[in-house]
């Protein structure tokens, strides 16, 4: 199917409870990866992702196709500044915790005052609409932001059957551009769910590996 990413991606995150469960990777015949929170007999299982998010730590007191900041981004490596928030939200709305941050990280770079050339604000890059329909009065306070961010991700989970790829192409590129085409709607959508999955397998192993 054209603009989709080499490999298709099935992300269950819909499946996922409040309390995070394993998740199974496996693939197909036909070469695509599945991600699921259910135990498959009819698949080859390539990896089992262990439930071991790490406990919240304490932290400190949109959608467009192409919208980069023009706020200045932080001054030191503030990835771990909102770990409490994104395990709070993660637990509340069942999004994993790595795949909010990973959202994060692409969108802002943990940058809560950055500002695209499109309107976009704060962390997650929520637009003015998205940030009103999420119930965002501050889309600048980390907290407010990060969680309308992920109870828009949980909108979209639950829209698209937790496919990862309609999930971040509606989160990018709005939902009316995924459904125009059925997938993907742009290229630099295309780039950017593969930039999203890359951080998010990178911050899933970091968790595993801290909690280990």
């Amino acid at each position: 199917m054209p603009g989709w990413i080499p490999i298709a991606i099935l992300f269950m995150i819909m499946q996922i409870p409040a309390a995070l469960a394993d998740i199974y990777r496996y693939e197909t015949r036909d070469g695509e990866i599945i991600l699921t929170t259910e135990v498959r007999k009819d698949l080859k299982l390539i990896e089992v992702i262990r439930d071991t998010s790490p406990s919240p730590r304490k932290s400190p007191s949109k959608s467009a196709a192409d919208h980069p900041r023009t706020a200045q981004a932080p001054s030191k490596d503030a990835s771990r500044d909102y770990d409490a928030y994104i395990q709070e939200a993660s637990k509340l709305y069942g999004i994993p915790a790595a795949f909010i941050k990973a959202v994060i990280r692409i969108e802002s770079n943990f940058n809560p005052r950055a500002v695209s050339r499109v309107g976009a604000m704060g962390l997650m890059q929520l637009m003015p609409a998205t940030a009103e329909h999420m119930r965002v009065t501050d889309p600048f306070d980390p907290r407010e932001n990060i969680m309308g961010g992920t109870r828009y991700l949980r909108r979209l989970s639950d829209r698209y059957d937790g496919d990862i790829n309609l999930i971040l192409s509606g989160y990018h590129a709005g939902p009316g551009n995924v459904e125009k085409v059925g997938g993907i709607p742009f290229e630099n959508t295309q780039q950017y769910v593969k930039n999203v999955y890359s951080w998010y397998v990178r911050y899933r192993n970091e968790m595993n590996n801290i909690s280990q």
